[in-house]
């Protein structure tokens, strides 16, 4: 049978181009695959370069926002300011008039 085969292809010069073509076929199918994976390959680097940016950004972000609150701690604890009297104020209410003892002198 393999015989057979071996025996037609090299007497048959359609034989010879037909295999040529699926040869060459092959080559290219596995060029397209290679190709196509190094993209997704590079694709995915870039997706984790991009999220690695955004996390060093939040943290910035986070840290910014903790400076801030803990400033505005400080601010409220300083008895010079008015601060204090504002934040008392703010969340007493109507009963304003227990805040006097924070007002700044």
């Amino acid at each position: 049978m393999i015989g057979t085969i071996i025996t037609f292809v090299r007497d048959s010069t359609a034989a010879r181009i037909v295999l040529a073509g699926l040869a060459a076929l092959l080559v290219v199918a596995l060029l397209v695959r290679w190709v196509d994976r190094a993209q997704d390959h590079a694709v995915e680097q870039a997706a984790e370069a991009g999220r690695a940016d955004q996390r060093a950004g939040d943290l910035q972000e986070t840290i910014h926002r903790i400076e801030e609150a803990q400033d505005a701690r400080d601010e409220i604890r300083n008895s010079a300011g008015s601060a204090r009297y504002d934040e008392c104020v703010r969340s007493a209410g109507a009963t304003a008039a227990n805040c006097q003892r924070f007002l700044p002198r």
